[in-house]
């Protein structure tokens, strides 16, 4: 009796040897390549970064105004678009503060409105104010692009501070807990955690007067506790495994085993906090310049441009809409994007 042998089709054997292996990092960029909102926050967050980047570029050859330039004439002037809708729309606005909105109202001012548009797209550059002008006469577009720039640096700058020392202070206290170097470094969070931090970035504020750079140190120093913390209880669990007690037998250094196998395995930790510690640095510049003690005039930012619209939010809402706008925009990339990534770093959370 004949003995069959068992045999795989040749199409499923090429199959099978094709087959390879995907790597983590590979599964992460794959997983944020299927997650559509994460890519559409992606390129929101590029558009941003690079209309900010070219902002000098884009105020020459489209907008034709410098955002410190100042004409008392055109103070707090509406959208050129809107020159003569404005007006119907404030009388629309009065009328409902009788018993009834005359809606009627409303077709001429949309009329209105998409012809000013077409007007403005047939001017030249510095013809036309796009977002109208502030109580100084300067184009708030020009200024709202240029914004981007201080923001965005702050940003950056604050999420490179309070990750560094986030990141440096975690490793040392979760890798020596329960020791004295551990006590100490609770002792600082502790201290730094009770102080109310606006009042401190108030104060130092109005001390030091500081520029971006200064303002991005003064509030990166003060938070990198909740990363700190973060690292330090994921660290608990990683400095016990088995190839960690063999470093440490063959004789390596404990900043060699905590910077070569302990930091890689909170690195997905450590950029998705980068990527949100970036959003609440502009939202904390905005806060501080809002209030008067962040970046001061003629620099434009986010900020101090919606401190400019104190009290003029009635009469002039473009001052506070314009600076909203790229406020919100920004960081809702930044949060979808932090969101995303988060998904794709974790190795449970399949694509």
């Amino acid at each position: 009796m004949a003995q069959g042998t068992l045999s795989l089709p040749h199409a499923e054997l090429d199959t099978a040897r094709a087959v390879k292996q995907q790597s983590y990092w590979g599964a992460v960029f794959h997983k944020i390549y299927r997650d559509k909102i994460t890519l559409f926050a992606i390129l929101l967050m590029a558009f941003m970064v690079t209309t900010a980047a070219a902002a000098p570029w884009i105020a020459d050859t489209f907008l034709g105004f410098d955002p410190t330039d100042t004409n008392l004439r055109m103070r707090n002037k509406p959208p050129t678009w809107a020159a003569e809708s404005w007006a119907m729309f404030q009388e629309f606005s009065r009328t409902c503060q009788g018993d009834n909105c005359d809606w009627g109202m409303w077709g001429e001012i949309l009329s209105t409105s998409l012809a000013g548009i077409r007007q403005c797209f047939q001017m030249g550059p510095g013809e036309c104010h796009w977002m109208g002008t502030d109580d100084a006469g300067r184009d708030v577009l020009t200024r709202g692009v240029y914004g981007g720039r201080i923001s965005l640096r702050i940003g950056i700058y604050v999420a490179t501070v309070s990750v560094g020392l986030g990141v440096l202070m975690g490793l040392i206290s979760g890798y020596y807990a329960a020791t004295f170097i551990d006590d100490i470094v609770n002792a600082i969070i502790m201290t730094l955690g009770s102080i109310p931090l606006l009042f401190l970035l108030i104060i130092l504020s109005r001390i030091f007067q500081p520029g971006p750079e200064g303002l991005a140190f003064l509030i990166g120093i003060f938070g990198w506790m909740g990363l700190s913390r973060l690292i330090r209880g994921q660290i608990f669990s990683v400095r016990e495994r088995e190839y960690i007690v063999a470093s440490r037998a063959i004789g390596n250094s404990a900043w060699s085993i905590m910077f070569r196998h302990v930091l890689p395995n909170v690195s997905s930790i450590i950029i998705v906090s980068a990527v949100f510690n970036i959003a609440g640095a502009i939202i904390a510049e905005a806060g501080l310049s809002y209030l008067g003690v962040g970046i001061g005039p003629p620099l434009p930012s986010w900020g101090n441009m919606m401190q400019g619209s104190l009290g003029n939010f009635t009469n002039a809402p473009w001052l506070v809409i314009t600076p909203g706008i790229f406020i919100f925009l920004t960081t809702l990339s930044i949060y979808l994007i932090g969101d995303g990534l988060r998904d794709a770093l974790d190795p449970w959370v399949k694509s």
